[in-house]
């Protein structure tokens, strides 16, 4: 079965996408991001970060997590799905909030990095416009991306060029096997909003299926050619199912 057309989000640049004429979701290097999601949506986010913000970048990955009161851990097999290999990770436990940011901020000085991704829970003690603009400064000039992974946390002022809100979606259901009465779900799908985006369009949201196959994001917002043909005796199941991605496991 071919995998539906649609623009691959696996480039650090904008794409456009030919019907809509629009910018796709982009970590771009040399700038610092914030990814926000709420309670399941932890993995979503996680997926987000890693999958758009090690695009098309070689060198090792550096994950500063803060404590977390429900702790996932990295799957290897997810990751690799991810186009991430797990070897390239480096796993930093911050002990607090100000270890965590100085972990952050000396990582956005490294220019060997591909990504610097910083997990916290709640509010984050000490991230300010100040320290904000420290990140920015350290990622400018070594063009190293830095993302601020925030779950259950509350937007503050910030000088970060971007910022998301990730959530999980119902997939796309794939066509029903001859004789099957209920087509089965697809791959696991998230919806993304841009809460900000300096020269980019703020306040608009897609729908993005992982592409296994090409290794990126495929954007289904409001496609009609993103949905299979429909099987004629087969049903859709009514709620849609939404799939947990793969890169981690509840540890």
């Amino acid at each position: 079965m071919e995998t539906p057309s649609a623009p691959i989000l696996s480039s650090p640049t904008w794409r456009l996408r030919p019907a809509l004429r629009r910018p796709m979701p982009v970590l771009a290097a040399g700038q610092v991001h914030e990814v926000h999601g709420e309670g399941d949506d932890r993995a979503a986010g996680l997926a987000f970060a890693l999958g758009l913000g090690t695009a098309n970048r070689p060198g090792a990955v550096l994950v500063v997590r803060g404590a977390l009161r429900q702790g996932l851990g990295l799957y290897g097999e997810g990751l690799a799905r991810l186009g991430i290999d797990p070897a390239r990770l480096l796993l930093v436990e911050a002990r607090d909030a100000a270890a965590l940011l100085r972990a952050g901020l000396e990582g956005a000085r490294c220019p060997g990095l591909a990504l610097v991704l910083l997990e916290s829970e709640g509010p984050l003690k000490g991230y300010d416009l100040t320290a904000s603009r420290r990140f920015v400064l350290a990622a400018e000039r070594t063009q190293t991306p830095l993302v601020l992974l925030r779950h259950a946390a509350n937007a503050q002022p910030s000088a970060a060029h971007t910022r998301w809100q990730v959530a999980s979606a119902p997939s796309l259901p794939l066509e029903a096997p001859p004789g099957a009465q209920v087509r089965p779900p697809g791959l696991p799908m998230i919806a993304v909003e841009a809460l900000r985006w300096r020269g980019g369009p703020a306040g608009q949201t897609w729908h993005l299926q992982w592409d296994e196959q090409h290794g990126g994001f495929r954007d289904t917002t409001g496609s009609l050619g993103g949905t299979p043909k429909r099987n004629e005796n087969a049903r859709t199941a009514p709620s849609g199912a939404v799939l947990p991605m793969a890169a981690l496991r509840t540890g």
